[in-house]
C-alpha cells in the first residue's frame, strides 16, 4: 500500500519538525536586561561589569590574579555595605592517592535582615578559576551574579532573615573553601544554601541538585523562581554521579539548598575562550533572575520549616513551566498507565489491527533495532573524534548544533529503514505496541529503582496510548491518511515532543562527542512514539516500494556531518587546545617538556623534536602515567626551600619541623616524604594533619605524597613530621608556576592555539631534593 496524501505529508513534516524545534526553542534563557534595569530588578549587563573586571585574566588560587580579584570583592562589599571579611584557612582532603591541602582565602560579606531575624539564606558562588582560563562563566558569572543581587536586595524593606554572600576559594582544586566555611561561626546560622557554578558559558541556569528529601525546597524554588528549569531527573542522575560542586560539602553536612549551573558551551569550558566576550548575557540574566527572586522569598519567609523530609517528582513538561507533585503520586500514575496499557492491547487484539505474538516480537524488535542504531553510531563517533583537528575527547566542539543535527538525522535515517525493514514482516500496531511494551517495562524498573525520574517515560506513553486507544475504540486505523486519525495521532505524541526532545538536546550538550550514546538511546525511543506519523511519512515519499525518505535522511546527515567536522577547523575564534608542560630537576641539572597526548599540534611540536614515550621518573621516582617527553633545557630560577625550625627527639620520637617557601612566588606545592626507615608516623602542614598513604615502589622505602593548592601570600609555609628517633627524612619539594619559561619558547603561543584545560597545563614544576 502507498500513501500518496501530499498536502497531508508535507502538513505533518511541517508538523514534527516545528513541534521539535519549538520544544527545544521554549527551553532558552529570558532575554537580558539592560542596564538601566529599575533598582529592584537584576540586570545582566550590571553584573557583566564585575565579570569585566574578574575575567580580565587567569585567577587560579595561589596567584597575583587571584589576589587582585580577592581585594576587588572586598571592596565591593564594603561599597554595598555588607560587612566584608575574609576568611583565611588551611583544610585538607584526600585523593588520588594523595594528601591534598588547600589554603584558602574566603570572602564573606553579610545582608542583615530589617526584622526579627533567625536562620540565614547563604549564597555561595566561588570567585577562583582554572589556571588556564579566564573563567568568565565559571565561575565570574556566578560571583557577578551575587554582587548584583545583594544591590537589589538592598532596596527591600522587609527582609526577615539575614542573607550571606560567600565568594568561597579553590573549588576548581578541591572544594576547599566550601569545606572551611563550614568551620566558620556563620555556618550554624545559615537555614538554607543556594549555589551557582557553570559547566558552560551558554544556555538556561539549570538547577540540576537540591539536598535528600527536597520538598520544602522544591516548593519554594516552584513558587518563586519565574524562569524554573529543574528536574528530578537530573537531581536523580547527579546524585549517581562522581561530580562534585561548592554545594557537595553542604549537602554531606546536611544542608538544605540547591544548585544551579548553566552547561552549553562546554568546549569553553575551562578554556581561555571562557571570556566575558563569550559569556551569554541571557545566560547570565537566567542565573540572576531566578536567583534573586528565589533569595528575596526566602529573605522574607520563615524558615523555621525549612527542614529535608520526602522527595518530590518535578519536570518541566514545556519551557519553564514546573509541575511538581508527591512521589507517592508516581504509583497511582502507574497504575492508571497499566489499565491504559492493558485496555489498549485487548481492544488492538480485538479489532485484529495487532497480535500478542507480534507484539512480543515486535519488543524484542525493537531491542535489536536499539541496540543496531546506537552500536552503528557508536563506531561512526570514534571515527569522528579521529578526524577532527587536534581534538582531544574532554573538549567538547565548537560546531554542537551542527553535530547534534547531524547525529539526529544519521539516527532518524536508521531508524526509519530499520522500521521500513520490520514493517515488512510486522504489522504497525504490532510493532508500536512492542515499543509500547518497552516503554512500560522501563518505566515499571524507573519506578522500582528511579521513582523520581519515572515521569521522562510514563507521560509521553501516556497520551500516546490514550491516542492510540481512540484509533482503536473508533477504527480509524482503517484509514491511516485521514486528517483526523493523523492529527490524534499528532496530539497524542505532543507531549512526548515536549518532554523528551529538550532532553535529547541537553544530553547532546553534556556529552557531546564523549558519549553520544545517550543522546541516541532517547531519540530513539521517541522516535518510537512517532512510529506511525513517520510511516506515513515514509509511505508518502517512497519511490517504487523503495525507501526513499530513510535513504535522503541518512545522505542529509552524512552532509551535515561532514560540514561539522570541517567546520571545527582551528582559527583564533575557536583555537586548538595545546598541551605541553615543563619540568626541572635541579640537583640533577635535567629538565623535561611533558604532555599527556601523544599527538603533537603545529605549535607543541616545537617542544618534542624527538621525542618518547613513558613515566616521569626522572621527577616522580613512583610515578606510572605515561607521557610524551623530550630532553629540555635547564633554565636558571630559584628553587623551592625547605628549612629547619626545629629537631627534636622524646619518647622514641623524632619531631621535625620545617619551613617550606617557594623563592619564585609559585601557585603550588609538592611535598614527598620517604622516612629511610618505614618509620613516619605522622605529618602535618600548616597544623592540618595529612591523611598519608604510602607509595611502594620495588626495593625503596615507601613515598608518601602531599600537594598544597594555592600558597599564602607569604609563598611560606610550616611542615612538621613526626618519625622514628633515628630514622632519616628524604624530602623532595616540588614548586608550581603557571606558565612555561618564556625564554625556552622559540615560537610564541600563535593566535589560533590556547594552553589545554587543567590543572597539569602549562606548567613550570621544579623539584629540590633535601635529607634531614
Amino acid at each position: 500500500m502507498s500513501y500518496r496524501n501530499t498536502s497531508l505529508a508535507v502538513f505533518l513534516l511541517l508538523a514534527i519538525t516545528i513541534l521539535c524545534w519549538f520544544s527545544i526553542y521554549l527551553a532558552q534563557p529570558p532575554e537580558a536586561l539592560p542596564a538601566t534595569a529599575p533598582a529592584h530588578e537584576f540586570s545582566a549587563e550590571r553584573a557583566m561589569r564585575h565579570v569585566q573586571q574578574i575575567a580580565r585574566e587567569p585567577h587560579a588560587m595561589g596567584t597575583p590574579a587571584h589576589a587582585e580579584v580577592r581585594a576587588y570583592l572586598v571592596r565591593q562589599l564594603e561599597l554595598l555595605g555588607l560587612e566584608p571579611q575574609v576568611q583565611e584557612a588551611t583544610v585538607s582532603s584526600t585523593g588520588g592517592g594523595a594528601a591534598n591541602v588547600g589554603y584558602v582565602y574566603n570572602v564573606l560579606g553579610r545582608l542583615r535582615a530589617r526584622g526579627s531575624g533567625g536562620k540565614a539564606v547563604l549564597l555561595v558562588a566561588h570567585y577562583d578559576s582554572q589556571p588556564n582560563t579566564l573563567g568568565a562563566a565559571d565561575n565570574a558569572g556566578g560571583v557577578s551574579t551575587l554582587l548584583e543581587t545583594a544591590r537589589a536586595l538592598q532596596q527591600e524593606e522587609t527582609l526577615q532573615n539575614d542573607l550571606i554572600f560567600l565568594f568561597t576559594d579553590g573549588e576548581e582544586y578541591g572544594l576547599y573553601g566550601a569545606y572551611a566555611f563550614l568551620e566558620h561561626p556563620w555556618a550554624k546560622e545559615v537555614g538554607v544554601v543556594l549555589n551557582l557554578d557553570a559547566r558552560g558559558n551558554a544556555g538556561p541556569s539549570m538547577t540540576f541538585e537540591f539536598n535528600k528529601g527536597n520538598r520544602w525546597v522544591v516548593e519554594q524554588f516552584a513558587e518563586a523562581a519565574p524562569y524554573p528549569f529543574a528536574s528530578s531527573l537530573m537531581y536523580e542522575v547527579y546524585r549517581l554521579m562522581p561530580n562534585n560542586t561548592d554545594f557537595t560539602p553542604f549537602r554531606e553536612a546536611g544542608y538544605i539548598g540547591m544548585n544551579s549551573a548553566a552547561v552549553d558551551g562546554f568546549v569553553h569550558y575551562h578554556k581561555m575562550t571562557d571570556s566575558p566576550a563569550n559569556l551569554d548575557r541571557r545566560t547570565l540574566q537566567h542565573h540572576g533572575s531566578n536567583l534573586l527572586t528565589v533569595a528575596r522569598h526566602l529573605a522574607t519567609t520563615s524558615l523555621a520549616a525549612a527542614s529535608a523530609t520526602s522527595d518530590k517528582v518535578f519536570f518541566n513538561p514545556a519551557g519553564s513551566w514546573l509541575i511538581q507533585y508527591p512521589i507517592w503520586l508516581s504509583y497511582g500514575l502507574l497504575a492508571l498507565l497499566t489499565v491504559l496499557f492493558i485496555a489498549t492491547w485487548l481492544i488492538g487484539a480485538r479489532r485484529q489491527v495487532l497480535s500478542g505474538r507480534q507484539v512480543v516480537a515486535s519488543f524484542f524488535m525493537y531491542l535489536l533495532l536499539l541496540g543496531i542504531t546506537t552500536g552503528l553510531v557508536f563506531l561512526l563517533n570514534n571515527l569522528v573524534n579521529n578526524l577532527l583537528p587536534y581534538s582531544h575527547e574532554m573538549n567538547g566542539v565548537y560546531s554542537a548544533d551542527l553535530f547534534f543535527i547531524s547525529y539526529l538525522l544519521l539516527t532518524l535515517g536508521l531508524f526509519l529503514l530499520l522500521s521500513w525493514l520490520a514493517l515488512r514482516w510486522i504489522k504497525l500496531f504490532s510493532l508500536l505496541m512492542g515499543i509500547y511494551l518497552l516503554f512500560y517495562v522501563l518505566v515499571l524498573v524507573l519506578c522500582v529503582y528511579l521513582v523520581s525520574a519515572s515521569y521522562l517515560l510514563l507521560f509521553p506513553l501516556l497520551f500516546c496510548l490514550a491516542g492510540t486507544l481512540f484509533i482503536f475504540l473508533f477504527r480509524l486505523y482503517q484509514s491511516p491518511t485521514q486528517w483526523r486519525t493523523i492529527l490524534l495521532l499528532l496530539l497524542g505524541v505532543v507531549p512526548a515532543i515536549f518532554m523528551l526532545m529538550p532532553i535529547v538536546r541537553f544530553l547532546s550538550v553534556v556529552f557531546a562527542l564523549q558519549f553520544p550514546v545517550p543522546m541516541v538511546v532517547l531519540l530513539l525511543l521517541l522516535a518510537g512514539l512517532l512510529l506511525p506519523l513517520l510511516h506515513v511519512l515514509e509511505r508518502s515519499y517512497s519511490l517504487s516500494q523503495w525507501p526513499l525518505l530513510p535513504l535522503v535522511v541518512l545522505v542529509a546527515g552524512g552532509i551535515q556531518l561532514a560540514i561539522a567536522i570541517s567546520s571545527e577547523a582551528p582559527s583564533p575564534e575557536q583555537p586548538l587546545h595545546s598541551s605541553v608542560s615543563y619540568y626541572l630537576n635541579a640537583d640533577l641539572g635535567e629538565a623535561y617538556w611533558v604532555s599527556p597526548f601523544q599527538k603533537t599540534d603545529d605549535w607543541n611540536q616545537q617542544f618534542f623534536p624527538s621525542p618518547t614515550t613513558g613515566a616521569l621518573t626522572a621527577l616522580y621516582p613512583f610515578a606510572t602515567r605515561t607521557y610524551l617527553l623530550n630532553a629540555a633545557k635547564p633554565v636558571a630560577v630559584p628553587v623551592p626551600v625547605a628549612g629547619v625550625l626545629g629537631d627534636s627527639v622524646a619518647g622514641g620520637k623524632r619531631f621535625l619541623r620545617l619551613k617550606l617557601a617557594s623563592p619564585r612566588g609559585a601557585a603550588h606545592l609538592e611535598v614527598v616524604l620517604q622516612p629511610q626507615q618505614d618509620s613516619l608516623y605522622s605529618a602535618a602542614l600548616n597544623e592540618q594533619v595529612l591523611a598519608l598513604k604510602p607509595i611502594n615502589v620495588e626495593e625503596e622505602p615507601p613515598y608518601y605524597l602531599a600537594r598544597l593548592h594555592g600558597l599564602p601570600v607569604s609563598k611560606e609555609v610550616t611542615l612538621e613530621v613526626q618519625l622514628n628517633q633515628s630514622a632519616k627524612l628524604r624530602l623532595l619539594l616540588y614548586d608550581q608556576h603557571i606558565g612555561l619559561p618564556q625564554q625556552l619558547i622559540k615560537t610564541p603561543m600563535p593566535a589560533h592555539v590556547i594552553p589545554e584545560q587543567g590543572r597539569d597545563s602549562n606548567l613550570m614544576v621544579v623539584r629540590k631534593e633535601y635529607l634531614f
